[in-house]
């Protein structure tokens, strides 16, 4: 539809000029409105609101402190503006700061943020031979620098997803601030850490029910039909009928901390006298992150992807054998298999002891 009585044509990606400011000055001290301004000029509105806001600078009248436009205070930030205004990738112009930077962050290990403040802080370039952080992150990228990515030790661990917190959360059970402050430091036996590991976003695929000793550090591994919620808890009360519960073995599985995933909903059930089970905060996983750290060398014998049904008995019983075999430092070099073991022992012992005396 064509309009008879418009014959003002906006220009795009053109800058106001000195003459079009001073016009602006006197329009805006005789109180003209901005909506007849921007049609006297064939400019918009935005435009004309962004320099007012950049142009505006204190003047005292008639004793007054006032805000005001002024053409000299516009053309002044627009042309400081402007100095920054130019090709970054052209080479010879900002070769050397590129050079030092790269040199800050590989023999000095400094961040990118910190080689750029402190080059602007000191002036060690002008400012139109450097760019700023954004700009490196953003070369960083594309290849430009002589480094990459995973060179930066906290650069690919940064995440992007802003966290929501859900107003209406699951409660399966008694949560994870009930749990006595002693359990925290690792030096009673007894306390494990619940998971499920997937290998395929299949309801029909079974999956592994893991488990992990806090202090001794063994690794279970249990598979399970699906995971569904009563298919876990029946995995893992198959698991606990293994500690008698009337005797002291039962000291081997004293609390059990789960996630609130929906295939724990039922395992709250599973509690007794001599067993608690409580559940982690949602989207806490270092809550769980020892569990969370042998699902990771799990992963190494059956990468994500793999179908759970498709791997054999052989390869997940190998898995676990290398993770509970493996000496750590943390141990003092000693086996998360030998450390669970003289746990045990000490328990079988006290037992054997308790039994004479009752003779």
């Amino acid at each position: 539809m064509d309009y008879i009585n418009h014959n003002t044509s906006l220009r795009t990606n053109k800058h106001l000029n000195l003459e079009e400011r001073f016009y602006l000055e006197k329009r805006t001290s005789l109180g003209a409105s901005i909506s007849s301004i921007a049609h006297e000029l064939g400019r918009s509105r935005t435009t004309l609101y962004t320099e007012l806001k950049h142009g505006s600078c204190v003047q005292i009248k008639q004793g007054k402190a006032r805000l005001m436009y002024k053409a000299e205070c516009g053309q002044a930030h627009y042309e400081q503006s402007r100095k920054g205004s130019f090709n970054t990738l052209k080479a010879g112009i900002i070769e050397p700061f590129l050079s030092w930077v790269e040199t800050k962050v590989q023999q000095e290990q400094w961040s990118i943020d910190a080689a750029v403040g402190f080059a602007n802080v000191n002036r060690l370039f002008a400012r139109s031979e450097m760019v700023c952080t954004k700009t490196l992150y953003n070369y960083l990228h594309q290849d430009i620098l002589a480094f990459k990515p995973i060179d930066l030790p906290l650069v690919l661990r940064r995440s992007t997803r802003k966290h929501h917190s859900r107003q209406h959360k699951r409660e399966l059970g008694k949560s994870i601030d009930l749990r006595d402050e002693s359990i925290q430091d690792r030096t009673e036996f007894g306390h494990w850490e619940l998971d499920t590991v997937r290998g395929i976003k299949d309801k029909l695929d079974e999956v592994i029910v893991s488990l992990l000793e806090r202090k001794s550090r063994l690794y279970v591994a249990l598979r399970c039909p699906s995971a569904k919620a009563v298919d876990v808890k029946e995995t893992l009360e198959n698991w606990l009928s293994t500690f008698p519960h009337a005797a002291n073995l039962s000291s081997v599985c004293k609390t059990i901390t789960v996630d609130n995933g929906r295939e724990f909903a039922d395992i709250a059930q599973l509690e007794h006298d001599n067993l608690e089970i409580f559940f982690a905060h949602p989207y806490s996983a270092w809550e769980r992150g020892s569990n969370e750290r042998h699902n990771g060398l799990l992963r190494r014998f059956i990468p994500k992807g793999t179908p759970i049904k498709s791997v054999s008995n052989a390869t997940l019983q190998r898995a676990i054998r290398w993770c509970n075999n493996l000496p750590r430092k943390l141990l003092n070099y000693k086996t998360p298999q030998d450390v669970f073991l003289e746990e045990v022992r000490q328990i079988v012992d006290l037992e054997r002891v308790q039994f004479d005396i009752a003779i």
